[in-house]
């Protein structure tokens, strides 16, 4: 616009053809990869810190009590080994199915990474520990994946802690893990409760 040969004033046009206008559909869909596993279709690692991070920050915020699990599949390797690739990530795929059946709605638990899986579960006690892991550890324990040669058993030794006021986001999740590393020393196939 102009006024006495003088520019006063400008007007730009959007449109809805503009390349940066994206469909919902699209971004929903590029989050959903970026945050779940894609052999499992759990959530990943990026999703599991983010939540924890959540629970953490609510922990310190209100008080409200939440546990972590970590869990490893007992002698993976040897399904991969001995039965091919394509059995091992079925074994993965049981698991994650049986996980998701079981997973309450405040609680979420995904694939950490490898053969390992991190739970973490809002509990109004300590003591909820005791019945969440058994509970988990039976879950992966009645798991089978059928096979050429019969259906696979399929073991996990579970690691499960308590936040405390001392800890960090960090400081639970290697307490989970190592004692997750403990029950693999005292045989595998259990649950180390801290």
């Amino acid at each position: 616009m102009e006024k006495d040969g003088k520019i006063i004033g400008a007007l730009e046009i959007f449109t809805p053809e503009s390349p940066s206008v994206y469909e919902d559909g699209l971004v929903e869909h590029l989050s959903g990869i970026a945050m779940h596993d894609p052999i499992t279709k759990l959530p990943n690692r990026r999703y599991l810190e983010s939540f924890l991070t959540y629970k953490y920050d609510e922990y310190k915020r209100f008080g409200r009590l939440f546990a972590v699990l970590f869990g490893d599949i007992d002698n993976f390797r040897s399904f991969n080994n001995d039965f091919g690739h394509k059995t091992g990530d079925q074994v993965l795929c049981s698991v994650a199915a049986e996980i998701q059946k079981n997973m309450r709605r405040d609680d979420l638990i995904g694939r950490w990474g490898g053969e390992e899986f991190v739970g973490i579960y809002s509990i109004t006690s300590p003591d909820d520990i005791r019945i969440i892991g058994n509970k988990f550890w039976k879950l992966i324990r009645n798991t089978q994946v059928p096979s050429e040669q019969g259906n696979l058993n399929i073991s996990m030794s579970v690691g499960i802690t308590v936040i405390q006021p001392e800890d960090t986001v960090d400081s639970i999740l290697i307490r989970a893990d190592r004692l997750m590393y403990q029950a693999k020393k005292e045989g595998k196939d259990r649950v180390i409760f801290g």
